[in-house]
């Protein structure tokens, strides 16, 4: 019995504050037969409401920041770090930027919007930053930290709007240096929604904090002034530009329906008012008949809408209408600990005012945080017109479908007659092989998992003296249909072939196969192209690793929602992941090294053991920080992958090593695509570690070395 057959693709673009809130409904109710990708330029979404506090740091970046990896490991959906470029809607396709193109059922689109600049000429030598996306306001801080550092503190904040204020209140905030801010706009506080009260306790704060104001539009932005319609100049050597919201070019160049000034028109139920499969929520977003002023706040409230309403789409119930507000809370941060409320006809300044305002922000952000091993219970909801699926074939029966598979193969050759082995013409008698097997990482992006187990297999070729030439690929997708299988097909296959075309390895055969465990099935053949044997090591060899170690635990801690890691530290663990060793070999290669192995699975103390086993010889290890993809102790000491108890017992007889070592669960821990151990003769060290440093950016990481046999294999320093 298949519990899940994936028929129809939602997919989200961007993290903005409503498509969380989908997200995060995913995380407790399921849709049998849904498949759900997220694409968002960046691993975290940035909370707007908090980003002013950020700015004068009385919160941190995790604090303000949703987890879009985490959250669709437990929505249960695919994210592809990647930026939409194109859409087609009679085909209900997606052009990526770097990726291939995302097909979808049902689409929405909450991408916020991005600072208006068309009518301002900026020269290139100007400083200068867009305030929309808020993201990339964040991203950028510490490039302002620099130019106000170097005493450019002339800033001007372009938009006269209350966004402004707040911004230009966090600025005098941050810095110890005094600033000159400017706040210039063509209407100063002009929010239909500010009473009078408020404006002018805004404009008295921005008066003591000596924030003036300025009224005018700007031309231009030159290195050292702005220019004003009007021929005005006003100095200047860093600008915000925190103007009018406008939207994507990919967005503009659709031919979703748009309002007059060019933002996607949507019905009440926050449909695209000409294409019934396409939600717009947000600043992208404008309600037929119904002008509301862009917000953060609107596109909270849209989003508790828009979750409720693309379940009832995809269930066949009835839409509800969003109600949009004609007015909403103001709570604006002013001077440390203060904030200013507007609501109505009520204006106060007051401490209880900021503690209010970090309640209520503080109360939306934990909504998007897990608790470690946090086990939620889902609903179940099934699709509108949802097949009764009684027994899938196993077996043979189990094939991906030969039109996803030919429309694929059309693609990359033209050889369409699906031949099921490959002629190979090698150089040499003999070939070197190997095979490996992954499973697929929940929610990481097919493509980065099929260059990750390339470049897994890979290892196995390149310790053993090799380099590959071709390959035979077996893929699991999940049971599927449409646009998901073709899918993983595409997105598996694409990430195998950006590696194996480095190497101009062939893909001489393969097979796919629907599965409940997606996953891939590499066999790669080599040529052997230097000596390499595992009993070559001599005494006083220096022993390297190509990389750091840590891929098991710090995985097993991401996908136990640990609070200990962040959404930064998942990009890392995903750079070093996707770091092949083809360099690192080589320049052991040209320094004389005959003995090296792959860190896999089986963790550094059973590769090394083998090495020191072949060669008649112990081991001496030096272990600090560094050889640790991620440095926080504490986290190798809590948590370990599956295969952590298995290393340890078969291995843990042979090495010394003190109880209460730091590091000692690094020697048992298992990698994926982990770095390459390389024994390095200690007359050729500056050799080898300036050839490898020459050829990336990285060091090798020195370890210990080898030394004459002795009661134990391995032993371990303080």
């Amino acid at each position: 019995m298949i519990e899940n057959n994936f028929t129809k693709q939602l997919v989200l673009i961007g993290g903005g504050h409503a498509n969380v809130q989908v997200l995060k409904k995913l995380c407790m109710n399921r849709i049998k037969g849904l498949h759900t990708v997220l694409i968002s330029e960046r691993y975290e979404a940035t909370y707007s409401g908090m980003t002013p506090g950020y700015i004068h740091k009385d919160f941190s970046k995790k604090e303000i920041s949703i987890d879009l990896q985490r959250l669709c490991f437990n929505a249960g959906a695919t994210f592809i770090k990647d930026k939409v470029i194109k859409i087609e809607t009679k085909n209900q396709k997606l052009e990526l930027q770097n990726f291939h193109s995302i097909n979808y059922d049902l689409l929405s689109i909450n991408t916020g919007s991005i600072s208006n600049s068309k009518k301002i000429n900026i020269e290139n030598s100007s400083k200068y930053f867009f305030v929309k996306p808020i993201s990339s306001l964040v991203k950028n801080l510490k490039k302002i930290d620099q130019i106000i550092k170097n005493k450019k503190n002339k800033i001007v904040i372009i938009g006269g709007g209350v966004a402004s204020y707040e911004l230009a209140f966090s600025l005098v905030k941050r810095y110890e240096e005094p600033l000159e801010i400017t706040i210039l706009g063509k209407k100063i506080l002009g929010e239909k929604n500010l009473n009078q009260k408020t404006k002018n306790k805004l404009r008295a704060i921005a008066k003591n904090l000596n924030i003036k104001e300025y009224s005018g539009e700007v031309v231009s932005i030159s290195e050292t002034n702005l220019t004003l319609n009007n021929g005005k100049k006003i100095n200047c050597n860093l600008s915000l530009l925190s103007t009018g919201a406008n939207i994507e070019m990919w967005l503009l160049d659709s031919d979703l329906g748009k309002d007059e000034n060019g933002f996607i028109t949507v019905d009440y139920n926050l449909l695209s008012i000409n294409k019934k499969n396409i939600f717009v929520t947000g600043d992208a977003c404008s309600i037929e008949n119904n002008t509301r002023a862009k917000s953060g706040v609107m596109a909270v409230r849209q989003g508790e809408i828009l979750k409720e309403n693309i379940f009832l789409k995809l269930t066949g119930k009835k839409l509800i209408k969003f109600r949009p507000q004609r007015n909403w809370l103001y709570l604006i941060g002013t001077y440390e600990n203060y904030a200013l409320l507007n609501y109505f006809f009520l204006s106060f300044h007051a401490r209880w005012c900021w503690k209010l305002k970090v309640w209520i922000d503080k109360n939306f952000i934990n909504k998007f945080k897990f608790a470690e091993n946090q086990n939620m219970t889902k609903k179940n909801f099934e699709l509108e017109n949802s097949k009764d699926i009684k027994m899938y074939c196993q077996g043979c029966g189990s094939k991906v479908s030969k039109g996803t598979l030919v429309d694929y193969i059309r693609k990359i050759n033209d050889n369409v007659d699906l031949t099921d082995s490959a002629i190979i013409n090698n150089n040499s008698s003999k070939i070197l092989q190997t095979i490996d097997h992954i499973k697929l990482f929940s929610s990481l992006n097919p493509f980065d998992f099929g260059k990750i187990s390339y470049l897994h297999s890979q290892n196995d070729i390149l310790s053993a003296g090799g380099i590959v030439k071709s390959l035979s690929v077996s893929i699991g997708v999940p049971f599927s249909e449409n646009f998901i299988e073709k899918f993983y097909l595409e997105y598996f296959m694409e990430g195998i072939r950006s590696e194996a075309d480095k190497d101009k390895c062939l893909i001489s055969s393969g097979h796919s196969y629907q599965s409940r465990e997606s996953g891939i099935t590499l066999t790669l053949n080599g040529e052997i192209e230097s000596i390499a044997a595992k009993n070559s090591a001599r005494e006083g060899d220096l022993i390297y690793l190509s990389k750091p170690l840590g891929t098991g635990y710090l995985l097993a801690a991401y996908f136990k929602n640990s609070e200990m890691l962040s959404s930064n530290d998942f990009e890392k663990i995903i750079k070093n992941l996707k770091m092949g060793n083809l360099f690192a070999v080589n320049s052991a290669r040209s320094s004389g090294c005959q003995t090296m192995t792959d860190i896999s699975g089986y963790g550094l103390s059973s590769h090394l053991i083998d090495i020191c086993s072949s060669s008649d010889l112990s081991s001496e290890l030096i272990i600090n920080k560094n050889i640790l993809i991620n440095s926080n102790l504490d986290l190798l000491k809590i948590f370990q992958s599956t295969g952590f108890e298995n290393n340890y017992k078969s291995t843990n007889e042979f090495i010394e090593i003190s109880e209460n070592h730091p590091l000692k669960n690094i020697l048992y821990d298992p990698q994926t695509n982990g770095p390459i151990l390389m024994a390095i003769e200690k007359n050729n060290k500056e050799k080898f570690e300036n050839f490898f440093s020459n050829k990336l950016d990285n060091k090798p990481i020195l370890i210990g070395k080898f030394v004459n046999k002795s009661k134990k294999i391995i032993y371990v320093d303080e």
